[in-house]
């Protein structure tokens, strides 16, 4: 007569799977709700809006100084809008 040895008592051994049956699968944890605000991407970037607030500054400065020396409201205007449009083009290849 052959002695199987017996496991104590005091160990469980956890019961043995069928090898065809599939694994056990838990379920996924319920997702965290997300709690950071949703925020719309900016419609400019910091560069971008440096560049156009010192180029429109510059424009608006050239601007009132060409007013005051030709007195001439359109000479005014045109060499604002044309020191903005160069100083967005200068400040762009310049600002890093």
């Amino acid at each position: 007569m052959s002695a199987l040895p017996v496991a104590p008592s005091h160990r469980r051994l956890p019961p043995a799977r069928d090898p065809h049956s599939p694994p056990r699968t838990r379920p996924d944890p319920p997702d965290a709700p997300d709690t950071a605000p949703t925020e719309k991407p900016a419609l400019l970037s910091q560069r971008t809006a440096l560049i156009l607030f010192m180029a429109l500054c510059a424009g608006i400065g050239i601007g009132v100084l060409t007013f005051l020396a030709k007195k001439s409201y359109p000479e005014a205007v045109i060499a604002g809008v044309l020191t903005t449009g160069a100083c967005a083009v200068g400040l762009h290849n310049v600002v890093g």
